[in-house]
């Protein structure tokens, strides 16, 4: 049972965006070249508890066709049933009889107290995929030790995410830009944090805004972005996230260690051609923030218990 990261952009029954998929290749080979059979298991988007034919994961078929050879059994959405976000016992024990080993590949989920998270490493001996232990091992190292000035961009939608976060990384980073939802709907008093001086329709950030923000960026040695600073998707309000894009990818080819992370942040750094220019880039947002802060999370934390 391999718990993947398949909450993937999906547009007309097709995937957009594939590098989450990509980053759970090598552990579920590596189990099908030892003879294993990986049963995939995630989520697409938020059902809220009941099917919706569009977010099925049969639209991933196709894709683990084409690199696993047919070596494989793919779950539905597990959001499907109320009991997966409810992490319930009698869910939990569904999963458990689907797969004699677990092994957690989603690193982008593992600040959730879900079933297939949290509740089934109780159930089954458990383990850790490579890029999930490949996000823990890079990211504790970037605030464990990080070359300063160490600078956090966050922005996005989710906003319940991003505030309880927002006020760790004012104490432990030496700036902190916020763009997105979470600048426009927060009154933001704290030291070290910059909101945009300007907006453009209140979509994106403004000009000015992008002229403080150029010279934080380029003099950071040590940087984490998550979240994208305006409505990427509409090209009339793409300038600022391009932009802030562009000064990272500068700042990481002269030497800053720049780390991205989350869904919408990869699919914006993959639209303007910029994700192979950062040094790395995580599967999670919410997730990476998280472990960023407390050191931890639920997901790894239950990994820890059972071994």
């Amino acid at each position: 049972m391999v718990r993947c990261d398949l909450d993937v952009p999906i547009k007309d029954g097709k995937v957009i965006e594939f590098f989450r998929l990509n980053a759970g290749l090598k552990t579920l080979t590596y189990i099908i070249d030892r003879g294993g059979i990986p049963v995939i298991a995630g989520h697409v988007d938020r059902p809220g508890g009941k099917p919706v034919l569009e977010l099925s994961t049969a639209v991933l078929k196709s894709y683990f066709d084409n690199n696993l050879k047919g070596r494989y059994e793919l779950l539905e959405n597990l959001r499907f049933d109320p009991g997966e976000e409810k992490n319930d016992p009698t869910f939990v024990n569904l999963l458990a009889q689907k797969g004699q080993i677990y092994v957690n590949e989603s690193f982008a989920t593992c600040h959730r107290e879900a079933a297939s998270i949290t509740g089934i490493a109780s159930a089954l001996p458990s383990y850790a995929g490579f890029q999930l232990v490949k996000e823990v091992e890079t990211l504790n190292k970037t605030v464990m030790t990080p070359a300063r000035p160490l600078l956090a961009i966050i922005g996005g939608a989710k906003i319940e995410s991003k505030k309880p976060v927002l006020h760790k990384f004012a104490q432990i980073a030496d700036g902190v830009l916020v763009g997105g939802k979470l600048a426009l709907e927060e009154s933001i008093l704290m030291d070290k944090v910059c909101c945009p001086v300007d907006y453009i329709d209140n979509k994106d950030i403004g000009p000015k805004t992008l002229g403080i923000w150029e010279k934080m960026i380029l003099g950071a040695k040590t940087i984490v972005w998550a979240g994208p600073v305006g409505l990427f998707e509409d090209d009339k309000y793409s300038v600022g996230t391009r932009r802030v894009g562009e000064l990272v990818a500068s700042a990481a080819a002269k030497g800053c260690f720049a780390v991205a992370g989350g869904g919408d942040t990869v699919t914006a750094l993959n639209k303007f051609g910029l994700l192979n220019k950062f040094s790395f880039v995580s599967t999670g947002g919410g997730a990476m923030l998280d472990l960023l802060v407390y050191g931890t999370l639920p997901g790894i934390d239950a990994l820890c218990l059972k071994s």
